[in-house]
């Protein structure tokens, strides 16, 4: 009887599971160089390009999908900053400490500095629409 139920717990907790997209997407047209520290930005969060399969089950205590708004200029101060949308599982309480926590991250990892980061909660489970 526990065993039944443990495991009907356990389908309940999975089917009801948080999914967001996973993804990373640019909004003007990058140089190469730009595109090309985007995309190891992209690749160090373990990230994709977003498409309609980049949908992942978050973890355990992620309980909300975000979206980041971010501008640089990654790498190339010569032209103008690129804007670029990241998706992701996240936490509401660490919502408001990401964006410190990303261009610290940026600035550490790759020299990059973001001009503007801003995260906003998905008001649904998906917030990405391919």
């Amino acid at each position: 009887m526990l065993r039944g139920i443990l495991v009907l717990l356990a389908l309940v907790t999975l089917s009801s599971a948080l999914e967001c997209y996973t993804c990373g997407q640019v909004h003007n047209k990058p140089t190469n160089l730009q595109m090309g520290y985007f995309n190891k930005v992209i690749e160090k969060l373990h990230m994709r390009k977003c498409r309609e399969d980049t949908v992942q089950v978050c973890k355990p205590g992620e309980d909300e999908c975000q979206m980041v708004h971010l501008e640089s200029t990654l790498g190339d101060e010569t032209s103008a900053p690129v804007t670029a949308t990241v998706y992701k599982c996240g936490q509401i309480a660490k919502r408001e400490k990401l964006c410190r926590t990303m261009k610290l991250s940026a600035h550490l990892m790759w020299h990059l500095t973001l001009g503007y980061c801003e995260v906003e909660a998905c008001h649904e489970d998906i917030c990405f629409k391919p």
